[in-house]
């Protein structure tokens, strides 16, 4: 004899992404802590229903009024109804057991779908899979051949092409087509379907392959440290540009890898060890510490502080956060702190680049103004002219002489994370222009 539907418990997936959801929204806790603490459920699947949801928020919201399911059924929890919703919608498109929860909602099914439309409405935009080739392991025609081996059809625009001749077909790509980056030498780009195809993929657990968004890759290809150079990484974990830096340099010179977290350290080290970066020197502290005779020889300087995070596609977020005033002045005077120590203190220093993956004028112009400010003796050099013009979103030209010159990346127009980049150069003496 089968159990009544109301005796049937709803799938413990279910109700833990659930009451993390819920417990996020009441309380404003961080979905990445709340998750680290969940010790009944998958993590990786919680993960997975909580992104999808983030990233559907309004369509879902959307699909639940206008269906009716809560105002018909006010005896269903709501997060959980926002869990299932996302699941049936925009996940696997089926939910498991016979609760009465999961019974209500599937029966739902055709009118959550009408709301939502047949385009499945994305709440962000829709980013593709970036796959930066670790030239220490795999060369760029090694990578070539095998993915031409593996079927993989590549797709290739005319050596004349505009940037917005790039972004169209980005946007045009097959599920089974990649194209070369037009700015960043050794990015692949592939359809964002087969983001879980690469996470899972030998050639990643190798470090042949680094799963890195293009917009990050920027900052090794702006600042251009030439082969055999001498290089400080202020902020260096968790590796990913560092390990780019040492690609730019063929690994032959030297980069300083700074990071103050001993998990982040550990982490740094592990990675840059099993990518190939033999020249890459970690080491563990606070850059604003150490006597600059600690980095002998330093000519370029990344400045890639902790920032808000605000650009970043890949965050779970499940309601629209406010700007915390506070914690943007706190950070923004660390982050004038560290790019002012990085002009001042090395006498050698030629180039700087400073990369935030915020979208706010506070950690981004408003910083870069203020250290122009304290240390004349640099000038800001065009991040578009560096990329050949072909780039569209610069910054707020309200900054006199600073918006111009620096870049942002924006994932509706530029199909990446948001961030934002600036490069320095030092002035030859005697020029105080």
């Amino acid at each position: 004899m089968s159990k009544k539907a109301h005796s049937v418990k709803v799938p413990t997936q279910y109700r833990a992404t659930a009451k993390i959801l819920k417990t996020a929204l009441q309380q404003k806790k961080s979905i990445k802590a709340l998750i680290s603490e969940e010790k009944h459920a998958r993590v990786g699947s919680l993960q997975a229903v909580l992104k999808r949801y983030s990233d559907n928020r309004v369509a879902v919201e959307k699909a639940i009024e206008e269906s009716g399911l809560l105002k018909d059924n006010p005896g269903l929890e709501p997060c959980l109804a926002k869990v299932l919703v996302t699941e049936l919608i925009f996940g696997r498109k089926q939910l498991n057991g016979e609760s009465r929860p999961v019974q209500t909602v599937r029966s739902y099914q055709e009118k959550l779908q009408a709301a939502v439309g047949e385009s499945e409405f994305q709440g962000k935009a829709r980013i593709p899979r970036y796959v930066r080739i670790n030239t220490n392991l795999f060369s760029l025609a090694e990578a070539l051949e095998y993915l031409a081996g593996e079927e993989w059809r590549r797709k290739e625009l005319p050596a004349d092409a505009s940037y917005d001749d790039f972004l169209a077909a980005v946007k045009a790509l097959e599920e089974d087509e990649f194209m070369r980056d037009i700015h960043v030498e050794g990015v692949l780009v592939f359809h964002s379907k087969q983001g879980s195809y690469w996470t899972r993929h030998e050639l990643v657990r190798s470090k042949k392959f680094i799963l890195q968004n293009k917009a990050t890759c920027l900052a090794a290809e702006l600042l251009a440290p030439p082969v055999g150079a001498t290089v400080l990484d202020m902020c260096a974990a968790p590796g990913m540009k560092t390990m780019h830096l040492c690609n730019v340099m063929q690994n032959k010179g030297v980069i300083y890898a700074v990071e103050q977290s001993a998990e982040r350290y550990s982490a740094l080290c592990d990675i840059t060890e099993q990518a190939g970066c033999e020249i890459v020197s970690p080491i563990m502290g606070d850059v604003l510490r150490f006597l600059p005779e600690r980095f002998p020889g330093v000519e370029y300087i990344l400045v890639d502080p902790s920032c808000t995070g605000s650009g970043m596609q890949s965050r779970i977020t499940v309601a629209d956060e406010p700007k915390d005033d506070r914690r943007l002045y706190q950070l923004a005077g660390l982050q004038i702190k560290i790019l002012s120590h990085a002009m001042s203190a090395f006498p050698n220093v030629k180039r700087i680049a400073y990369c935030t993956c915020s979208l706010y004028k506070e950690e981004n112009e408003q910083v870069v103004e203020r250290c122009l400010q304290f240390n004349p003796s640099f000038k800001l050099l065009s991040c578009k002219k560096a990329l050949r013009n072909k780039w569209n979103n610069v910054g707020d030209k309200a900054f006199a002489k600073i918006g111009k010159n620096c870049l942002y990346s924006l994932p509706d127009s530029d199909l990446t994370d948001g961030i934002f980049l600036a490069l320095f150069e030092k002035r030859p003496e005697g020029d105080g222009s």
